[in-house]
């Protein structure tokens, strides 16, 4: 993961603009074609007001998105070495903005009305085949966010306990435990012990998806 915490659009002078367009779209998107900076057309800039709009509370997604595709990729440097500027900063607010397309919405309504055993068995065949697969999005009426799942143990035959990289807590050792037989599950989102978290985000089917 990233060295640096989870931030929001007030954080950093960086916006998605045309060329982050151009990179996610290509030169269609342009009014200009070709022709540097891009000149986004009025339904690329209102996709992209709408991207810059929805990153005011924080880049967790795309940071855990760029996370799992710079492991998948072998990138150099390491994702620990970036810092927050130019770059890398778009690359996580192009990341960011992949969850807004219609196949990975899909994917979220999908695994979301599926039981949290399914999901621990999806993430332990992906972590048996060494793969960092999926991201993870948990949400509760305080808000939702987004963790990298990166390993799973079973406490209890009927708890699974899903390792994760939060980026809200860089370094850190946190996690999501499942109860696979109430269907339901427990994470700490701001406790700096999660074994000692008395504002626990909790939920059940529906509000936990990969």
């Amino acid at each position: 993961g990233f060295q640096f915490p989870n931030f929001g659009a007030a954080n950093t002078s960086e916006v998605m603009d045309g060329e982050d367009l151009r990179a996610m779209f290509g030169d269609g998107v342009c009014t200009n074609g070709k022709t540097t900076p891009c000149a986004p057309t009025s339904e690329a800039a209102a996709w992209a007001q709408m991207v810059n709009q929805s990153r005011q509370a924080g880049h967790c997604e795309g940071m855990v998105v760029q996370a799992i595709n710079r492991f998948t990729t072998k990138a150099t440097p390491q994702t620990s070495e970036l810092a927050n500027e130019a770059d890398t900063t778009h690359g996580i607010i192009r990341a960011f903005a992949t969850q807004f397309f219609p196949k990975v919405r899909e994917e979220s309504n999908k695994w979301a009305k599926r039981s949290l055993s399914d999901i621990a068995s999806e993430l332990q065949e992906s972590f048996a085949s060494q793969n960092i697969t999926y991201t993870m999005g948990l949400y509760t009426d305080k808000g939702g966010h987004a963790v990298l799942p990166i390993a799973i143990d079973y406490p209890t035959p009927s708890t699974a306990k899903v390792q994760i990289y939060d980026t809200n807590w860089p370094g850190a050792d946190r996690y999501v435990l499942l109860d696979l037989t109430a269907d339901t599950w427990e994470f700490s989102f701001s406790g700096r012990d999660p074994e000692n978290d008395p504002s626990l985000w909790t939920g059940g089917k529906g509000d936990i998806d990969l």
